[in-house]
């Protein structure tokens, strides 16, 4: 990649709703992780090679190839390159009073701080005709290069918004989908999921509960009684092998969660079903 670290600054300003202030790239070296002091102005970073971590607000993530991340102003922040396969990212950074409404047509800057862009020739060709200009002191040109780059990002937010995925709950889709295939795996954790999707726990529990209403958690106990259910209904199947089917590590441990989910025992719940007492779709005898 670049095999050196460059990056220059101007104070010059040559629009007052918004200017390039900032521009780099750079290939990182394993390193210890330090605390970098908030910024004044925006920061937006493109992720060409390798992988990192970034850290905002409590939150991690774990970035890759084709993914970026926005550093709003006043913002707490660290970033570092992973031991093995450190990354290698250009940036740019812009202030005004202009910049919290481009990004935030972006889909950027508010509780969302990090993107995904496929076309990764593309952005680096974008990153680094903006440096270009800005080395020639061609701000106008460099400024011009940013709303290209942020073209680019509207588009995928758009693009996603009408396929009803936002940024934040991609993630939550990809551990859905975990959780969907492995449920009946007793070893499963939601630690695992997590890392897998690359977010931390605390955050995977977030945009549970935001976009789902339940813990991860508290999902993967519902598809594990879901699925029960329906074995108690359509299979004669033993009680203790259901359980182990669905995940659960004994029988014991199962019917404590279903008696918390219908309020009534899985051999109580099967004799209902199989006497017409009870609606299959309620949590109580008809």
């Amino acid at each position: 990649m670049f095999k050196e670290n460059k990056w220059l600054r101007t104070d010059r300003i040559v629009c007052p709703e918004l200017s390039v202030f900032e521009v780099g790239y750079e290939d990182v070296h394993p390193r210890a992780p330090y605390q970098y002091e908030q910024l004044d102005y925006y920061l937006l970073h493109f992720v060409l090679q390798g992988e990192g971590l970034f850290f905002i607000n409590n939150e991690i993530h774990q970035l890759s190839r084709g993914q970026g991340f926005l550093i709003p102003p006043h913002t707490d922040n660290n970033y570092y390159p992973l031991v093995g396969n450190p990354w290698s990212y250009r940036w740019i950074g812009v202030r005004g009073p202009g910049a919290a409404a481009v990004f935030n047509d972006a889909g950027l800057g508010k509780t969302n701080f990090i993107y995904q862009h496929q076309d990764i020739h593309q952005m680096d060709d974008l990153f680094a005709e903006a440096y270009d200009y800005f080395s020639r002191d061609h701000l106008y040109g460099a400024l011009g290069k940013f709303y290209e780059i942020v073209s680019a990002l509207v588009d995928d937010y758009q693009q996603e918004t009408r396929l009803g995925v936002l940024p934040n709950q991609q993630y939550a889709l990809e551990a859905v989908e975990i959780l969907k295939r492995e449920y009946a795996d007793s070893t499963l954790r939601i630690d695992d999921v997590a890392e897998r999707v690359k977010v931390e726990r605390t955050y995977l529990y977030r945009i549970f509960m935001r976009n789902l209403g339940v813990s991860p958690k508290s999902y993967l106990m519902q598809l594990r009684i879901n699925q029960a259910i329906e074995l108690l209904r359509n299979t004669n199947d033993a009680i203790g092998d259901i359980a182990i089917k669905v995940g659960f590590t004994s029988y014991s441990q199962f019917s404590k969660a279903f008696v918390k989910a219908r309020r009534m025992t899985p051999s109580a719940f099967r004799k209902a079903i199989s006497s017409g007492k009870l609606n299959p779709d309620r949590k109580s005898v008809v």
